[in-house]
Order: structure tokens, then sequence, then C-alpha cells
């Protein structure tokens, strides 16, 4: 709730930037009390006063990006049913001028679908793959794309069981993701590469956090890498679970979404995906 009401005072904030550029977006009736009500409202009516004909609009790329990224981080709070009706009525709207529902298609999938985006979340992204895929309006080579990205999004998702798999830690010893799972009630589960800067600053950041009971779990799923894995991973806490997949397929196996390193998974004990929280936001 306190993320939701602080998403819709930068709203209102933002609002005053994007009527400069004659777009005006949607004032949220009195009447709507709750911070839910009101990001549904501002959801479904963000797009009502652009002309989607308007050139003006359609061709300034960095007003229809932020924009954009204005209309998504409100989404993104939404439950699915009326994040998928805010996402339809816009690729509705947008789609008198095919070049216009293109270019927004195209943005909204880089935005929601980018590790590296501050948008990004697969749930949003897959309500709107459903309805470009339902639309059916682009060429072959978007849909396959589409399509493929949506089949990763669907690894692993929020709230359904997280995929078990096979690791030996660093003292040689085998064990289930499932079986480490169960030694803290939550769990940051971390598939990172020892060579990668961007994963030893997440390190770091979770060195120095207070974690309280939360388990760190760090998985490399690139194997040995001639002794660096091995090396790399005992200056890692000790009270870390630091392993590598048994499978020397882990990656081509496609049991994870590993796009990027590092990846991040909050899961409980049982076994449940929580968040899938950007890189950047952990800890």
């Amino acid at each position: 709730m306190k993320k939701l009401i602080v998403v819709l005072a930068s709203y209102i904030l933002t609002m005053v930037l994007v009527v400069a550029r004659d777009m005006a977006l949607p004032v949220v009736p009195d009447s709507l009390r709750t911070p839910t009500e009101r990001a549904v409202y501002v959801a479904d009516h963000f797009w009502d006063s652009m002309d989607w004909r308007d050139t003006t609009f359609t061709c300034d790329d960095e007003f229809l990006e932020q924009s954009a990224a204005n209309f998504y981080s409100v989404v993104n709070l939404l439950d699915s049913l009326p994040a998928s009706k805010a996402i339809g009525s816009m690729l509705d709207a947008a789609s008198v001028d095919m070049t216009a529902y293109g270019k927004i298609a195209d943005i909204s999938r880089s935005y929601l679908f980018d590790p590296e985006s501050q948008v990004a979340d697969d749930e949003t992204y897959l309500a709107l793959a459903d309805r470009l895929i339902a639309d059916g309006k682009l060429g072959n080579t978007d849909m396959l794309r589409i399509a493929d990205a949506k089949r990763m999004a669907m690894l692993n998702r929020v709230g359904r069981p997280s995929t078990d798999f096979e690791y030996v830690d660093r003292e040689g010893h085998r064990s289930t993701l499932s079986e480490a799972l169960k030694r803290h009630p939550e769990n940051i589960l971390v598939f990172y590469d020892p060579d990668c800067h961007v994963c030893a600053e997440l390190e770091e950041r979770l060195m120095s956090a207070d974690l309280g009971d939360t388990g760190v779990i760090m998985i490399s799923p690139y194997g040995e890498q001639d002794g660096l894995w091995a090396q790399h991973a005992a200056t890692m806490p000790a009270g870390w679970i630091v392993g590598r997949p048994v499978s020397d397929d882990f990656e081509d196996d496609e049991l994870y979404d590993l796009r990027s390193t590092p990846t991040v998974l909050i899961i409980d004990s049982r076994g449940i995906v929580i968040s899938k929280p950007p890189h950047h936001s952990v800890p």
C-alpha cells in the first residue's frame, strides 16, 4: 500500500511535465478514495487525451517512451485483470494508426521485458503479450519474438512453485534447491556469474544488509570456469548457500529465465516464488 501511495504521488508530479507536452492526463475523481481505486482509474484513463493519429506525439520517441514508463509504473501495481484492461484500452486506441500501434507495442515490450528497465515486470509483460498475440496485428518476426519472450516470462511465475534442481555446494556436497529453501522462511535466490561486476555489487549490498532470517542462495549456472567459481565462492559469507548446478546443461535446459546476471527471485520455504525483483532493487 505504501508503494502504491508513493507511485501515485510521483504520478501527480509528472502530470505537470507531460501536460506541458499538450497531453492532459486524467484527474482522479474525489469519489475514489483508496489508492487501489485511484491507481486503476489512472491506468484506465491514462491515454484518454492522446491523439494517436497526431505524429507530433507518435514520432516523438522521448515523449512516447517517458509516457509509457509513467503508464507502466502504475499498471505494474495492479492485479492482472485491471492491468490487462488498461493495456487493452491503450492498444485499442493506438490501433487507429498501425505505425503508432507498432511503436507503442515495441516500446512496451522493451520496457517490460528488458531486465535492466526500471519498470520491467513479467506479469505485466504477459498481459501485454497475450493481447498482442490475440490482436495478431504485427509482423511474423515480431510475433515470434513476443511468443518466445512470453515463454521465458512464464518460467517460475510469481505465486507459483519454483523449479527444483540439484546443485553442488562449495564443500562438494550435493543437495537440491527445495531442501535449501526449507532453512529460512524467505530466501533470496541469485543466479550469478563470478566474473560479473554487477553481480559483485549485488553481493556487497547483500553482505552489508540486515537480512534478518532471510536466507541467501547463490547459484552460478556457468560451471567451474577453470577454478574461478571455487575461488570466488570461498569469499562469500559462511551462512550463505553457494553452489553450481550438477547438470552441465542447466542453461540450455531453460529451467529459469537467465537472460541476464544477476537474476534474482524471492522464494519462501515451500518453494513458492514471492517476487522477481530487478537486481538493482535488492535488498
